[in-house]
Order: C-alpha cells, then sequence, then structure tokens
C-alpha cells in the first residue's frame, strides 16, 4: 500500500530540520496552537501536490533561515518494496520538484502520489461557491479517468478561445470552430463526472450512515447548461448572450454539484458538525473509490479532529477512519477522549517545531 516510509524538511515554517519516519498505517500528531502540527500535514500535502492547503504562497512557507526550503519524501508502494525518494524545494522564487533525482512535474506527482485532506477550512466546500465542489470532483475524476485531463485541456483551451473571440466580435465563421470542440469536450467532461458521482454513491451511502447515522441525503449535478439540451444546442441557442456579455456563460465550467442532508440545503441549514462528517464522507468515498479503482489508496490528512465534532462523532470519524485502507496522519491538541488509546499507530508530540515519538 502507498506510504510514506520517511518524511525530511528543511527551513519549512516552524521546522529548522525534520527527519521522520512515520507508520505506515496510522499517526497521530498532537500539541499547542502553532507548534507546528498542521506544518506537518502541509509539509506532506506540499511535496505531492506542488501547493499549500492553506492559501498560503509557497514563499510563505520559509523559515526563519531564509526565503528557501526542501522537502524529501520516501515512498513505497508495497511494505516490501523500492523507496522512491520525491524532492521540492523552493529557492529564488521557483519550485523545483524532482522524482528519483529527474525532474517531474506536478501533474506526474499528483497522479503518483495522491493526497487528500480533512482540515477546517474545508467547510468551504459546501458553503462557498460551485467552484470548490468541481475541483473536488474533478480531483477523483483525474485519479479513476485516464483521459479526463487531456479532455479539460481541450475544453480550456476551447473556451479561452471562444472567450477571446467573443471580445474581438469575431464573426459567426470564426466563432463556430471553437464553439464545436467546446460543446464536445464539453459533454465529455459532464459524462465523465456523472459516472464518477454514480460510482462514488454506494460508497457514499455506507459513510453517511457510518458518520451521521442516517440514509437521508442527495446529490446531484447540474450540467452547467439547460437540462434537456445538448452543450452545442444551449451555446447556439445563447450566443447573442454571450456575445453581449463578452465570455462563454453555459458550459462545465458553471456545473454545479448540490449535496442534501434530509432534505436540507447544506450550506445553511445544517449543523457544523453534520457537514464536517458530510465532508468526510465525500472524501473516504472518493479515496476508497480511487482505491478499489486504480489499487493505490490516497495518503490521507485529518487536522485538528476534534473540530465541531462531539463525542459520539468523534467515535464515528476515527471508527470510518480505522477502515480506511490508506495512510493516515491525524493532528489534535492532546491525546484524549476517542483518541486516548489508538489501535496500532506511532503517536508523537510536537512542541517548538521539534517531534518527539511517544511510547504507548
Amino acid at each position: 500500500m502507498l506510504h510514506l516510509a520517511r518524511i525530511g524538511a528543511e527551513n519549512f515554517r516552524v521546522f529548522e530540520k525534520l527527519s521522520l519516519r512515520p507508520h505506515r498505517r496510522l499517526n497521530f500528531v498532537y500539541g499547542d496552537n502553532a507548534e507546528g502540527k498542521t506544518t506537518l500535514l502541509e509539509l506532506v500535502y506540499v511535496l505531492a501536490r506542488g501547493k499549500s492547503f492553506r492559501g498560503s504562497s509557497l514563499q510563505d512557507c520559509a523559515g526563519a533561515a531564509g526565503k528557501h526550503w526542501r522537502l524529501r519524501g520516501r515512498y513505497q508502494q508495497q511494505d516490501d518494496g523500492p523507496l522512491e525518494v520525491v524532492d521540492a524545494g523552493w529557492t529564488q522564487g521557483e519550485l523545483a520538484q524532482k522524482r528519483e533525482g529527474q525532474a517531474a512535474t506536478r501533474l506526474e506527482l499528483l497522479r503518483e502520489y495522491p493526497v487528500q485532506i480533512l482540515e477546517p477550512g474545508l467547510h468551504k466546500l459546501l458553503q462557498d461557491g460551485p467552484s470548490y465542489r468541481r475541483g473536488f470532483l474533478d480531483w477523483g475524476v483525474f485519479h479513476v479517468e485516464q483521459g479526463f485531463h487531456v479532455t479539460w485541456r481541450r475544453f480550456s483551451r476551447a473556451l479561452r478561445q471562444r472567450n477571446l473571440a467573443l471580445r474581438q466580435r469575431a464573426p459567426d465563421r470564426e466563432l463556430e470552430p471553437w464553439t464545436l470542440e467546446l460543446a464536445t469536450a464539453g459533454e465529455e467532461i459532464q459524462r465523465y463526472r456523472k459516472a464518477q458521482l454514480e460510482a462514488i454513491r454506494p460508497y457514499m451511502d455506507s459513510r453517511v450512515k457510518q458518520l451521521l447515522g442516517t440514509d437521508q441525503w442527495s446529490m446531484d449535478l447540474q450540467a452547467g447548461w439547460a437540462a434537456g439540451q445538448g452543450l452545442k444546442e444551449s451555446l447556439d441557442a445563447h450566443l447573442a448572450r454571450d456575445r453581449q456579455q463578452g465570455m462563454t456563460q453555459g458550459g462545465p465550467q458553471r456545473a454545479e454539484l448540490r449535496l442534501h442532508l434530509h432534505d436540507r440545503q447544506t450550506k445553511t441549514l445544517v449543523s457544523r458538525g453534520q457537514q464536517k462528517q458530510l465532508i468526510a464522507a465525500l472524501l473516504l468515498s472518493q479515496c476508497e473509490l480511487i482505491y478499489r479503482t486504480t489499487g493505490t489508496a490516497p495518503i490521507l490528512l485529518v487536522d485538528d479532529f476534534a473540530s465541531e465534532l462531539g463525542e459520539e462523532y468523534q467515535q464515528r470519524l476515527l471508527g470510518s477512519l480505522l477502515e480506511y485502507p490508506g495512510q493516515l496522519f491525524i493532528t489534535s491538541f492532546a491525546p484524549s477522549g476517542v483518541l486516548e488509546k489508538l489501535p496500532d499507530a506511532a503517536v508523537f508530540h510536537v512542541e517548538q517545531g521539534r517531534l518527539h515519538p511517544v511510547s504507548g
């Protein structure tokens, strides 16, 4: 199973120097605020994704020693398999990523070493605009559908070119090829997304019941153009509007993933604790689908485990996490409550940027 066997860091926020051998399954890190718990999860995330989940620039990750940092991870695909070395570094305003000593792209590392995170800021997945939900959905599609990225690039190029032609008031004959390409690729993206939702639904049924104790939930995807029409037909019907606005109004870039719990909108009509459990169900379901499809279980990061959750919800969430086959990194303020005695786990206390193993 994919896991990080070793982690190293230099001058990454509070970590002047870090060397860690994580447990292949469950790692629990506790400590006070601003001591390095979230930063540990961040460096695992940055190593594989080349960006921070905190919304920070990569330059902001540099510590006191200057505007530079280095990360190294040694991954194993199997317990007895060879170590695969991945490096990430920031210096002179540029990110450099390597795999086995050779330059690597973000896309390559994202596909080979998937990582996902459950953290307090992820409430925006339900509360903010539809772009967050599209991004979440597309991350899963990218990992299970090999052709998705190529189709998305085709669509993005056609959208840029069509919007440019609209702004330049190009004649219909110049607009038509981009409209046709956009419609063809856009409908393919919609098919990929719908297939992903149908594949994830059985996992969601199980996880929502486990985490929230109900089967009263729903999820649907609005394509981003009028139901019952093809995208080309819709674009042609709204060409005058698009010309007036100077941009394409319909297409998968306008798609909306909607979720309901007990027939209530999850954005405003359910509690924060319920929102967190529903997001956890989404992430776990998506990661499990990736595992069943590709054989690789994404590394899962859980920051501030107990936040927003009473004891019952904490117990439900921990039970779901312990069933997950991939490697886990969990943080909290203290090893108390349901986290007091974790089975077969590595426990670390972080203080002032230093990690100390804690014996059982």
